[in-house]
């Protein structure tokens, strides 16, 4: 892939979709109220200040964020860090 990001944006593969419970204060919120969650690996980062990302972070999102672009028949997505809620990490 030949695709570099600018500023604080990073490009994704997309590996999973699903949705992900979640609760906030023991409160569970109606699947109504919650996005649908996705997860993606980072390829690309832009060389913007202060990013937490790395290339191959595992990372989740709400799937209406980010710009998908298509390259040589592969999907990808282009998103700003800010839109990026985790790292997923084994640690």
């Amino acid at each position: 892939m030949n695709l570099k990001p600018l500023g604080n944006r990073a490009i994704l593969s997309l590996v999973e979709e699903g949705n992900f419970a979640s609760q906030q204060g023991g409160i569970i919120i109606p699947d109504t109220v919650k996005g649908k969650l996705t997860q993606g690996k980072v390829l690309a980062i832009g060389d913007g200040e202060q990013t937490v990302l790395h290339v191959g972070d595992q990372t989740i999102f709400f799937e209406n964020k980010g710009v998908p672009v298509k390259i040589n028949n592969e999907n990808y997505l282009i998103i700003d860090e800010q839109d990026i809620l985790a790292v997923i990490t084994d640690k």
